[in-house]
This record gives C-alpha cells, structure tokens and sequence, in this order.
C-alpha cells in the first residue's frame, strides 16, 4: 500500500497542499478510506482518512506499524559526474536504506555542483521523499549541501572508508572489520576520474581506510550503489 508524509499528532494525522491534492484527486482518496502515513523521521501508521478539503485531509491513526532499519547508519559522500546520475544515485541509494548523503566536489569533478544546487535542492528531496514512498522507509534521508572532499574529510566525526580504484586488497568487509564493525559509517565514491593523488594522501591523514570494490573499474553511480548494497 503506498504511503504519504503527514503531520502526526498524538491519534491524528494532518496533511497538506501537494500531498493532500495528491492523496485526494490522483489516488482518489476519500473520506472513511484506510492509507499508511509516515513522518519522515521512523513513525508510520495504519490511518483513516476522516476529512477531506481542498488541500487539506485530517484522519485518524489506527495502529503503528513496525519499521525495519539497517543495522548500519550510513552516509554517501559522493562526486556526481552529472544531473541524471545524481538523481539516479539519490533514488537508488534511498531505496537501499542509506540515511544520509553528502555530496563533494573534487579534484576532477566535471559537474558544477555549487551553480545548481540553490535550483535544484527541492527537486533532489521530492526524488528522495518519493523512493521513501515507493520502498516504505519510515524515515527520509538527509540531503546535506555540497562540500568539498577536503572539508568533509577534515570532520572527521564518523569511521569512514575511501573506495579506491588503485586499492586491490583491502575490501569493504576488511574496512568494516578494521574500524571495528560501526554502527555509523561514511562511505566517499569519487568522480569518474577517480581520486587525485593528494586527496588519498588527504584521506589518510584523516584516517580514511582505501578499500576496493572489486576487480573491475565502475562508472561512479555504479560505485555509489554497489558500494551501498554490500553495506546494507
């Protein structure tokens, strides 16, 4: 059954403007009609719709439903190589449970990030909140502003691997293993250029662990999602 965002209070819930128009006049949706709600942040119910207005519905909430997450909080610091890829990494990767994305400029990064993020932020979290619709995530993942790899990896606030193209031996489950199997990790897949030689050597100094994802070479979208498939 798909689910809607929704104000939830106490035994109510209240949702508005798109969503509602959307719950009423594409689903067709009516009063006394049974829907899954959510709010974004782990709490997802059974409801009843009991009042339908223009852009405007109030139910009821009959009974929680258990919410299933990963183990594993996991952040995406990722280069995207293009608009498309971007979407396409945000939809894939909010489907497979990651619970936050960082985007980063690089070295050799080719797309702007910076000129278009003020014009398109909205628009990445629609692509966010309706891949949370469509697989039933209970909570929606944080989409933080663009960074550059040096910046995020001077934080340094969370265990954190380097998907290396040059890295032969050390894989993903020996990375998980060293920092001690985290419950939080942060994960940095590059650009299609790969890294630059002074941002492993950055990456190190911060305690960044290179690990490969395999024999073969990925297109950086595909690193995205194969490196958090193996994660989650």
């Amino acid at each position: 059954m798909p689910q809607y965002l929704a104000d939830i209070k106490e035994k109510e819930f209240f949702i508005e403007n798109d969503e509602a128009h959307h719950l009423s006049v594409v689903a067709r949706r009516g009063e006394g009609d049974e829907i899954v709600v959510f709010d974004g942040k782990g709490k997802q119910y059974k409801a009843r719709i009991d009042r339908v207005q223009k852009k405007f519905i109030r139910g009821t909430l009959l009974a929680p439903i258990e919410i299933k997450k990963s183990a594993l909080s996991l952040e995406l610091c990722f280069a995207p190589t293009s608009r498309n890829t971007l979407e396409d990494v945000l939809d894939k990767c909010t489907q497979l449970g990651v619970a936050s994305f960082q985007p980063v400029s690089t070295a050799r990064s080719e797309y702007d990030l910076l000129k278009k993020w003020d014009g398109k932020a909205e628009r990445w979290h629609q692509i966010i909140l309706s891949a949370c619709k469509q697989c039933s995530r209970g909570e929606v993942p944080v989409l933080k502003a663009p960074l550059s790899f040096e910046k995020c990896a001077a934080q340094a606030d969370k265990p954190s691997l380097l998907a290396y193209e040059a890295e032969e031996t050390h894989t993903l489950a020996w990375g998980l293993e060293s920092l001690h199997n985290p419950n939080t990790l942060r994960v940095y897949i590059g650009p299609a250029g790969g890294w630059a030689d002074e941002e492993v050597i950055i990456a190190s100094q911060y305690g960044i662990l290179p690990v490969t994802l395999g024999p073969h070479i990925l297109r950086a979208e595909t690193a995205c999602i194969a490196a958090c498939a193996k994660l989650l």
